[in-house]
């Protein structure tokens, strides 16, 4: 019997979004500064004020680097004249290629923190400004293709009462769900100043997700002292997933969960092989160092499990360890179109993993959960 496959993690890049995204949606007063494409040295690229965001219609330096790299070289993506995620007839023609019925869809991550070596958007009212013309048009982007598109909103992250200001734009847009970027934020999550959020996200029935590759890397990145490695760029792919585990910890620990019992949490692109040990590790630590201090009424894992899910493309280990611990807190994303996911093959990819598992599991991993996180109807 086939299964029906929802991707929990796809995405919509800055770089293949149509050039009038942000001229067409935002105030005039913002002209100079709403990200636009233009071209320099023969090539479009995007930018806002003096700020060079990233090119449009490439995917990335070195593209056609490595097996995945030729393959989204050969269907175009690096072309620098196609914007297939954006034409909502060929976004589905690649997931009719790739058996996924329909896709949670997130939207411009790195313009905050600079995509590809590129600069990012310092400005914080600049940001919140082009985040909130990027939700209108994934409002509309979704709206193209019903029940099958679900794209998730952007939040500002330097105020809490701006953040909570766009939850409540993004719901009245009819988005499920919301991208907070803990790095580089005002706070960190576990601090107080970001209980508006948490209380309008809970009010509101909004998933608040995280995403992978926003944050850098400490002692692996792209460059250091102007010099680039291919390894060091490779280490911090390996790792980024793992930026996941401060998160969950904080969240959990911080009492965030505890006081507001119906929000729900996404940990985007984050693996799932890693979390039986840290959810082990969640509940020792704090049975035998941290109970006194912070009172929790539950065992850390328990607040995992009644409100926390993580996404996964690829993580043959995890699948059995999850399927097991925690079935209904994980689902899996083809990562469409990055490198970094399993399109055009998600098919192959998904057979191999799920081999020997129940499948009432793989129903729950492929279909359920996703479906049930984001309160969409059969």
């Amino acid at each position: 019997m086939s299964l029906s496959v929802m991707s929990a993690d796809s995405h919509m890049d800055l770089i293949y979004l149509p050039p009038d995204t942000f001229t067409s949606r935002m105030p005039s007063t913002w002209r100079d500064r709403a990200p636009q494409v233009v071209e320099r040295d023969g090539r479009k690229v995007w930018v806002s004020g003096d700020a060079v965001l990233g090119p449009w219609g490439v995917y990335g330096p070195g593209v056609t680097g490595g097996r995945r790299g030729r393959i989204l070289a050969d269907a175009g993506f690096a072309s620098g004249k196609q914007t297939r995620p954006s034409n909502p007839v060929e976004r589905r023609e690649d997931q009719e290629r790739d058996g996924v019925e329909a896709e949670v869809i997130y939207g411009i991550i790195g313009i905050s923190r600079g995509l590809f070596t590129h600069s990012g958007i310092a400005d914080h009212e600049t940001l919140a400004a082009v985040y909130r013309a990027y939700n209108d048009y994934i409002a509309d982007f979704n709206r193209t293709k019903p029940g099958r598109f679900f794209g998730l909103g952007c939040l500002p992250n330097h105020d809490a009462r701006a953040a909570a200001d766009e939850v409540r734009h993004c719901a009245e847009l009819g988005l499920r769900g919301t991208v907070f970027v803990p790095w580089g934020s005002a706070q960190p999550v576990w601090h107080e100043m970001w209980e508006p959020l948490w209380t309008t996200a809970e009010e509101t029935g909004l998933v608040i997700s995280f995403h992978v590759f926003e944050g850098g890397a400490a002692t692996v990145g792209y460059a250091v002292k102007g010099i680039q490695n291919p390894a060091s760029t490779g280490s911090w792919t390996v790792v980024a997933p793992l930026q996941m585990d401060e998160i969950c910890a904080s969240m959990i620990l911080s009492g965030v969960c505890e006081r507001h019992p119906k929000l729900t949490l996404v940990l985007g692109e984050s693996g799932i092989g890693w979390l039986p040990y840290i959810l082990e590790r969640l509940d020792d630590t704090y049975e035998e160092r941290l109970a006194d201090d912070l009172g929790l009424k539950l065992p850390p894992s328990a607040y995992f499990k009644r409100q926390m899910y993580a996404t996964f493309q690829k993580d043959f280990h995890g699948v059995r360890a999850m399927a097991e611990i925690a079935p209904d807190n994980v689902m899996w994303g083809s990562d469409y179109p990055h490198r970094d996911g399993t399109w055009p093959f998600s098919k192959k990819a998904i057979e191999e993993q799920f081999r020997g598992i129940p499948q009432a599991i793989q129903t729950k991993m492929l279909w359920d959960n996703v479906r049930r996180v984001y309160r969409i109807g059969s």
